[in-house]
C-alpha cells in the first residue's frame, strides 16, 4: 500500500478523473487498485477480440459506483460495480477487494453474466522461488484442477495454449484432449497471489 502517494505513477497511468477520483476516496489506495485491476481487466478482454489493442492505461477509463465512500478493508471485503470505457467499447466491471488483495472481473457483454463466472484467487507459498514463471505454471496448475472437476476431466487431458501472432502471445485458451474448446479463461498473477476466471461460451 502507499502507491496513492506516488504522484509520478499517479500522473503516468490514471486520467484526470480517476485522479480526482482517487483523491476524494477515504481509502485512497484501495480505490487505485481498484482502478488499476479495471483497466488490466478491460485490457485482457478487448485483446481478446481486438489483437491490436495497446495496453497504454490511460486509455481505459474506470467508473466506479459509489467509489467515494469509505472502503473497508477488514473484516470480509467491499464489492464494487463500475465500467470501462476503452477504446474498442465499454466493459462492465466488478471489483473485489479485501485486505490482502484487490481482484476484477468483466464482461464485453451482458453484466449479468459476471455472475456466472467461476473465479478464484489462491495465494502462493511464501516458502517457493517466486519468480513470474513460477507464478505463471502455478495459477495454470489451480486452474487446470478446477476445469478437471467442473469438465470431468483428468487435469492431464487439460492445456493451457497460447499462440504466438505478430502481435506477440495471444490470450490464454483451453484445449481438452488436444481440441481447442469454447472455455473462455483468464489468467493473472503478482507476487503472492494468482487469481484465474473461467467461463463456457458453449
Amino acid at each position: 500500500m502507499g502507491k496513492s502517494r506516488d504522484t509520478r505513477f499517479i500522473n503516468r497511468v490514471f486520467t484526470p478523473r480517476e485522479q480526482e477520483l482517487i483523491s476524494r476516496a477515504d481509502n485512497q489506495d484501495a480505490i487505485l487498485w481498484a482502478l488499476w485491476t479495471g483497466k488490466e481487466a478491460a485490457y485482457k478482454l478487448v485483446k481478446k477480440y481486438e489483437p491490436s489493442a495497446t495496453s497504454v492505461p490511460r486509455l481505459y477509463e474506470v467508473s466506479l459506483n459509489c467509489a467515494e465512500e469509505s472502503v473497508q478493508l477488514s473484516p470480509g471485503s467491499d464489492t464494487l460495480t463500475g465500467f470501462v470505457d476503452t477504446p474498442y467499447g465499454r466493459i462492465d466491471i466488478k471489483v473485489f477487494i479485501t485486505s490482502d488483495y484487490v481482484h476484477c472481473t468483466g464482461t464485453a457483454s451482458a453484466p449479468d453474466e459476471m455472475d456466472t463466472l467461476v473465479w478464484h484467487v489462491v495465494r502462493i507459498s511464501p516458502d517457493s522461488q517466486a519468480s513470474p514463471d513460477y507464478e505463471s505454471a502455478f495459477v495454470r496448475k489451480a486452474l487446470k484442477l478446477h476445469l478437471s472437476q467442473s469438465y470431468n476431466e483428468s487435469p492431464e487431458n487439460i492445456e493451457i495454449r497460447r499462440v504466438e501472432s505478430s502481435y506477440g502471445l495471444g490470450p490464454p485458451f483451453v484445449c481438452i484432449n488436444g481440441m481447442p474448446t469454447a472455455i473462455d479463461v483468464s489468467l493473472s498473477h503478482d507476487g503472492l497471489f494468482a487469481a484465474y476466471a473461467f467461463a463456457a461460451n458453449a
